[in-house]
């Protein structure tokens, strides 16, 4: 992929710091071996993807960005999720039980 330049308001930067803060967290109970800085480069693209695809909430943008983990994938795909809560912080409660979709579907 080629670099780009992407020019954000100073709002949509903090909705980003707090997206990748809350899904490094969820990552990191995700994956037994932490999260390393690909892991961040990863989940950090989503964030970018989702964004330039128009999502602006919180909750789905971190849930998005979540499905690079292969271990949320499978999560996300086992039968019985009523249990087994979507694992995004608190922080982000409204996307909690939902299961994640690409933005503006």
């Amino acid at each position: 992929m080629s670099p780009r330049y992407v020019r954000l308001d100073p709002e949509t930067v903090r909705l980003l710091d707090r997206c990748i803060a809350q899904a490094q967290d969820a990552a990191a109970r995700l994956n037994r071996d932490g999260v390393d800085e690909v892991m961040r480069m990863r989940l950090a693209s989503a964030l970018m993807e989702a964004i330039s695809l128009g999502e602006s909430d919180e909750g789905r943008l971190v849930a998005f960005a979540l499905q690079v983990l292969p271990a949320y994938r499978e999560r996300l795909a086992k039968p019985d999720r009523t249990r087994d809560a979507t694992p995004v912080p608190e922080a982000a409660g409204d996307a909690r039980g939902r299961e994640a979709v690409a933005p503006g579907r």
